[in-house]
């Protein structure tokens, strides 16, 4: 009894670690969410798959054993407790029970005979007589034997549902794995890699796995996560996805989604069409098929690439899809572009003014990209990249996010959009800066040599104003900074720090009022700028001073799309399940008889007295031994001394 109350408890912590901790997950996500020590701790133990780790189909199969023997030991006793009278106790140990009295009568032994078999028999009891050589008898009755069928249903349904614990439990999986047949597959390859051991039949006996089906395809397999890699699981059914909805709440939270599926199996005549939701699965046969998430099916694309350190604005047109990979051959080295989601909505906090103007308390900044930008040596940079401008402080910025972790927050370039509210702008502005040869052009124009000035003392300011420009381009004034720092000695390097700084600003405005010039916006330098171009040009500066550390010089604009959502299903195979719903039934009523059904006992000794007495020794026991045992043991006994009033 200890070691299965111990393995109940093993089992019960286990099973609430099961529920609290999401399982199954990508150890990816778990590293990023408990971090790489604890992530490796946890899978350790077996915690992302407590109900298939090692150690918990070991606990099931010692409570297995250890119930059955329990039951295998004690079972033929409690059966013949239940039907067993114990009407041949002796007098001493009828006077030994928990509850007894003698009494003295003057009636018959036989009167009181009839009279006590008629009262027991009016409580409820069973009764059964004992006749001894010497004339006394013994009446014992009973009720509540079904009382012994709470322990036979509490222990048979342990064993029931540790029996279905087990058939759903990947103890053959394991079995296959041990000897070499099971082999997780750890990489992200196209089925058709996927070797021969990673594959899993129909025939399986039980799994819970998941798959995504963009709308209007089919699958056929699904992908059970397993160790740290997982295994397709081959489906004696196709799966097609007709259609898929959603709805979100006003703060963007998913409100409800739910797919139009088609199931075609070899064995129907006509295919079963289903739409299902949350709690609302699909039964095929011992299958059910749930919807448990949605995500992109593969959204078309249509890509601008700009290159951020090229002279002429002259982007690459991409066209792909999400999930798909596109190889980038660039001037500063070769690249492979991953594009892993799509969305649709980014809903956020709305601002004060937004909110008082518009009512609403919720934002959205429309659709983005996420992806991820790798070089030959296998690093990776993650963006985020949104297709519309958002509004912040007044103005408008094209938002743009990079990391180099998946545990590190997006950190932001605000690109600021122009009067029309596009990125054309700021690129002819990069481009020029890029661009060398024409921003020396354009200082010639703009400031033409000077009678008072030597031609190599012009030569040498040109040359100057363009190596700032390229310091500035690399680091922004933190560049200038630095060269200043390690090339000028300490008592200088505040006088050189405002000149370096008073001719790149005067540099830079150059090249911007240029470009003023080109859109139409000024018509000639000593025209006032108005204030939206002011402001445009002091964000443009702080995204230039930024970009260095954006990672590879390259910026991905979302030019259109067309949209394909992936519904998420969850479909399992559980043969155990129905057992263990009997098993929990069967503990039920265990528990129902244990608590509600009391086994009572009752002795009536009767014997004669050398006076011509009658002496009657009453003895009662109950098995929960309650308050109110006593005063039926009392009833009764007031009952029978009645008996002698009526005489």
């Amino acid at each position: 009894m200890n070691l299965a109350v111990t393995l109940l408890v093993m089992l019960s912590i286990a099973s609430v670690i099961g529920t609290v901790l999401q399982q199954n997950q990508t150890y990816q996500d778990y590293i990023i969410k408990f971090g790489p020590f604890w992530s490796q701790v946890f899978n350790s133990l077996g915690l992302f798959h407590v109900y298939g780790s090692a150690w918990f189909v070991i606990v099931l199969l010692f409570l297995l054993l250890s119930t059955s023997v329990c039951v295998t030991r004690n079972g033929p006793g409690f059966l013949k407790d239940m039907k067993q009278f114990s009407e041949n106790l002796s007098l001493n140990a009828i006077k030994h029970q928990p509850n007894q009295q003698t009494i003295t009568s003057n009636l018959d032994i036989e009167a009181h005979k009839q009279n006590s078999i008629a009262l027991l028999k009016h409580h409820g009891y069973k009764t059964k007589l004992r006749q001894y050589e010497d004339g006394s008898l013994t009446v014992a009755a009973m009720k509540g034997s079904w009382n012994r069928l709470g322990y036979f249903f509490t222990h048979i349904s342990i064993i029931i549902i540790c029996v279905g614990a087990l058939l759903d439990s990947n103890l053959l999986l394991k079995y296959r794995e041990l000897t070499g047949h099971l082999k997780p597959e750890t990489r992200s390859v196209s089925l058709d890699q996927v070797p021969p051991e990673s594959w899993l039949g129909s025939d399986n006996l039980s799994f819970r796995g998941t798959v995504n089906i963009p709308e209007g395809q089919k699958s056929d397999v699904l992908f059970l996560p397993y160790e740290n890699g997982y295994l397709v699981q081959k489906l004696p059914f196709t799966i097609e996805n007709k259609n898929f909805r959603i709805e979100y709440y006003d703060t963007g939270m998913p409100k409800s989604f739910e797919s139009d599926l088609v199931l075609t199996a070899p064995d129907l005549d006509k295919p079963i069409e289903k739409t299902i939701s949350v709690n609302h699965p699909l039964y095929y046969k011992n299958y059910a098929i749930y919807q448990s998430s949605f995500g992109d099916g593969g959204t078309k694309l249509n890509l601008k690439v700009y290159p951020l350190l090229s002279p002429i604005v002259n982007p690459l047109t991409l066209d792909s899809a999400v999930n798909k990979t596109e190889p980038l051959k660039t001037p500063v080295g070769k690249f492979r572009v991953e594009l892993n989601d799509f969305k649709m909505h980014n809903i956020v906090p709305a601002s004060e003014e937004e909110h008082k103007a518009t009512g609403r308390k919720m934002h959205n900044n429309g659709p983005t990209i996420i992806f991820k930008v790798r070089n030959e040596q296998g690093k990776a940079w993650e963006y985020e990249n949104y297709m519309i401008p958002s509004k912040q402080d007044d103005r408008w910025f094209f938002m743009t996010g990079m990391r180099t972790s998946n545990a590190e927050p997006f950190r932001y370039l605000f690109i600021p959009a122009d009067a029309d509210r596009k990125k054309d702008r700021f690129f002819k502005f990069l481009a020029l800066l890029n661009n060398p040869l024409e921003s020396a052009k354009i200082f010639a124009e703009k400031f033409p040599k000077t009678d008072q000035m030597s031609e190599k003392t012009y030569q040498l300011q040109l040359k100057l104003l363009q190596q700032l420009l390229t310091l500035f381009r690399q680091k922004g004034f933190n560049g200038i900074s630095d060269f200043v720092e390690k090339n000028v000695p300490e008592a200088d390097r505040k006088k050189v720090s405002d000149y370096y700084f008073g001719q790149t600003s005067f540099a830079l405005q150059t090249l911007y009022l240029t470009v003023l010039e080109q859109e139409g916006r000024i018509k000639s330098d000593n025209e006032d700028i108005p204030p939206f171009d002011k402001t445009w040009f002091e964000d443009a500066l702080n995204v230039v001073s930024n970009l260095s550390q954006y990672g590879p010089p390259m910026y991905f604009s979302i030019e259109s799309f067309k949209e394909i959502q992936a519904t998420g299903v969850q479909i399992t195979k559980s043969p155990g399940k129905d057992v263990v719903y009997f098993g929990s039934a069967l503990l039920i009523i265990g528990v129902f008889f244990l608590f509600y059904v009391r086994q009572r006992r009752v002795w009536i000794h009767l014997r004669k007295t050398d006076k011509d007495a009658t002496e009657l020794t009453i003895a009662s026991k109950d098995n929960r031994n309650l308050p109110e045992t006593k005063q039926e043991m009392q009833g009764l006994l007031e009952q029978i001394k009645h008996f002698d009033n009526k005489k």
